[in-house]
């Protein structure tokens, strides 16, 4: 896991614990029922770094700078599965566009677009979305935000990485020095969670 030592300037802080579904432990997989349609769970369910194979392990942090935050997830597969993760991401990035999710929150994702592949680690996409979030009273404008995200597999690891600018409605790109950093660490397999 990618720590100071990788990146000077940069603060680098576990999120969640345990295996109840975020954090380090195991990830869960949001149920495939509460995407509509549901041939977009597989980008439902990468956004909080879970698919529907079951993980061997997982870990999540929190990245940030004077440019910003960003979190990321390392989910660690059998092979196969690893491989399986990301061909099913890129098929429902060819068809969808929008969706919504009823779980843990009713959530419509906007505007889904496919940004490039990053040439990092054995193959990966990127994409970026808007999240419409329902006020919980119903009686103000929904919140909207902009979030990119890069999905690289390294091996039988898959890596999401996410940025998301809270403070104006426009596209913040997930750091380079970030993923540069996580992906050669995870190559060598130094630093051990």
């Amino acid at each position: 896991m990618v720590d100071a030592r990788d990146l000077p300037g940069w603060t680098i802080t576990r999120l969640g614990s345990g295996t109840d579904g975020f954090g380090d432990g195991t990830v869960s997989a949001l149920r495939e029922e509460a995407t509509r349609p549901v041939s977009c769970a597989p980008v439902g369910s990468a956004l909080s770094g879970a698919s529907k194979y079951t993980p061997l392990g997982s870990v999540t942090r929190m990245a940030q700078n004077e440019d910003g935050t960003s979190t990321f997830h390392l989910v660690s597969y059998r092979a196969a599965d690893a491989e399986r993760v990301m061909d099913e991401l890129r098929s429902a990035l060819a068809t969808c566009t929008t969706y919504t999710m009823t779980w843990p929150a009713d959530t419509t994702f906007e505007d889904l677009r496919p940004t490039g592949d990053p040439h990092q680690g054995d193959e990966g996409v990127s994409f970026r979305l808007d999240v419409v979030s329902s006020s919980t009273g119903g009686d103000s404008d929904p919140v909207r935000t902009l979030q990119s995200f890069q999905v690289i597999r390294s091996g039988s690891t898959v890596a999401v990485f996410s940025a998301v600018d809270t403070e104006a409605h426009r596209v913040k790109k997930v750091p380079t020095a970030l993923v540069t950093a996580q992906m050669k660490v995870l190559g060598t397999g130094d630093h051990r969670p």
